[in-house]
């Protein structure tokens, strides 16, 4: 399991992170000059933790886990992380990919990471807008979910449960939860800041300093997600 505290006491070391994944990763154009989780995230680490800690951002949108499998050695076991944020499964789902080929891979990431004294740090989505996805999308995305909750207990990993602390919110207020949403599998700028601020919070990281021209929404949306998920 990480313990990301353990780095302050040791700044003659460095330690990084990379967070592996795709879309739900990647910083593109698309974040509008934006923060996306994986920058609030960074900036929380480097001011708490140190300047020897850094993250690095190895999202690619479209892949799936098969991808994942395939740039393993490229993106990630050559940059000699100390931990790795993985973050998979929205494009595996939409594809139909078999859920025992998702876990297997997974678990083949798990194992590689493990091979080079690397944390691998399991997460899982925000919950999608699932009534604008066909019959049968909730079930096989939800199933990914619980694949990593499950292989996360398997292996003693560490779990960023993120959609434990967004899907209550989507299933109590639809509408007020599409504010968070760039389109029905993507988050946008405030989805990502709510990311962060749950990654911190699961991490034992302090409160993410807000942007005065977006706090007052942003408190608004992280008190009600709270109140649903009963945190």
């Amino acid at each position: 399991m990480i313990n990301i505290r353990e780095w302050q006491d040791h700044p003659e070391n460095s330690y990084r992170i990379i967070a592996f994944g795709s879309s739900n990763t990647e910083l593109t154009w698309s974040s509008a000059g934006r923060h996306n989780w994986v920058d609030w995230l960074g900036i929380n680490l480097r001011e708490t933790i140190g300047r020897h800690v850094c993250i690095v951002n190895q999202g690619i949108g479209g892949e799936t886990s098969d991808d994942l499998v395939r740039r393993l050695e490229r993106d990630v076991l050559s940059l000699q992380p100390a931990a790795v944020i993985i973050t998979i499964g929205g494009n595996d789902a939409v594809r139909g990919m078999p859920i025992e080929q998702y876990a297997d891979n997974l678990r083949r990431i798990c194992v590689g990471l493990r091979g080079i004294q690397a944390e691998p740090v399991l997460q899982t989505y925000y919950c999608p807008l699932f009534h604008l996805f066909e019959e049968g999308f909730q079930q096989s995305f939800e199933t990914i979910v619980q694949t990593n909750r499950a292989l996360a207990a398997e292996m003693q990993l560490t779990l960023l449960d993120t959609y434990s602390r967004f899907e209550p919110f989507y299933r109590n207020e639809p509408e007020t939860y599409e504010k968070l949403m760039l389109d029905r599998l993507h988050v946008n700028y405030l989805g990502n800041l709510l990311m962060g601020m749950s990654i911190s919070a699961e991490l034992g990281l302090p409160d993410l300093r807000i942007p005065e021209d977006i706090k007052a929404e942003a408190d608004r949306l992280w008190g009600r997600m709270n109140e649903w998920c009963g945190k």
